[in-house]
């Protein structure tokens, strides 16, 4: 019985087969990186969190979710570590129709983290424009919801391990988000970064870059619709998650791009702010 994973509270392998998440992606979840034990951005993964579970309708009670953290930070090591949370709504019998009663169920699993970032941060990385397109549902926009399955597709797409991640696009030709990024660019010395209100994932790192690391640098930041000619016209492009932070990107497709003084200003200040929560 592995020692790193809880389901429902319990050490535990096993999940039951009639879960809806695994039968429909009813659910959401949360890829936390834990550095000398210490969850890093908590607070804002458990808002997102809650913000999720209230659009999804379902009934989540946060406290027990830190109580499950606080139960298996011990199996991470001094080094740095994954910790993902999966909330899926209880199942309620056959059928695509939730139970109006339904609880939840949680699933924490702690992983090693395999790539520090630390070279693709300094260096920058090259990505593609992928081909899979996301749908338009102002739904489940923003949320970090189960189905991925657009961007299982859009990662098909390539297996060369010099490009590092994938730009994805909605049905309408407007930039959305990487397969596991969110997407920035300066043009004229202003961020931009993705409107995420037709489909997309407001990731954590996207929302302390718009709330608190831009305008502590006074920067001009603004969420827009960001179009393949925006992309190519910036004068920076970089990618931010949880696990990688902040890295620029060098290389898009033919196109090349410098490492810019804002994406290097932003960098030293996200890892200000790391530093201030270890």
């Amino acid at each position: 019985m592995p020692a790193d994973a809880l389901v429902n509270g319990s050490f535990s392998r096993s999940i039951d087969s009639r879960d809806r998440g695994l039968a429909y992606g009813d659910g959401l979840f949360e890829t936390i990186k834990i550095n000398a034990g210490h969850p890093e951005f908590l607070s804002l993964h458990l808002r997102r969190l809650q913000w999720g579970c209230a659009r999804l309708g379902i009934d989540c009670d946060v406290s027990v979710i830190e109580s499950d953290i606080e139960k298996i930070l011990p199996v991470a090591s001094t080094q740095a570590a994954v910790l993902k949370i999966i909330i899926t709504r209880e199942s309620g019998g056959r059928g695509y129709q939730p139970d109006a009663n339904a609880g939840f169920n949680r699933i924490l699993r702690v992983e090693g983290l395999t790539s520090d970032y630390a070279v693709e941060a300094s260096q920058g990385v090259a990505v593609r424009l992928c081909d899979t397109r996301l749908g338009i549902n102002p739904q489940l926009a923003g949320i970090k919801h189960l189905s991925r399955l657009e961007n299982v597709l859009a990662r098909a797409e390539w297996r060369d391990k010099a490009i590092t991640e994938g730009l994805m696009f909605d049905s309408d030709g407007r930039l959305v988000e990487g397969t596991m990024s969110n997407v920035f660019i300066v043009k004229d010395k202003v961020l931009l970064t993705p409107r995420l209100h037709r489909c997309g994932v407001n990731g954590v790192i996207r929302q302390l870059l718009i709330e608190q690391l831009a305008p502590s640098l006074k920067l001009s930041c603004d969420t827009a619709d960001v179009v393949l000619e925006d992309i190519y016209q910036a004068e920076e492009v970089f990618i931010c998650n949880s696990l990688m932070g902040i890295v620029p990107v060098v290389t898009i497709g033919c196109h090349t791009k410098t490492i810019g003084d804002i994406t290097r200003s932003l960098q030293q200040s996200l890892q200000a702010v790391r530093n201030s929560h270890a």
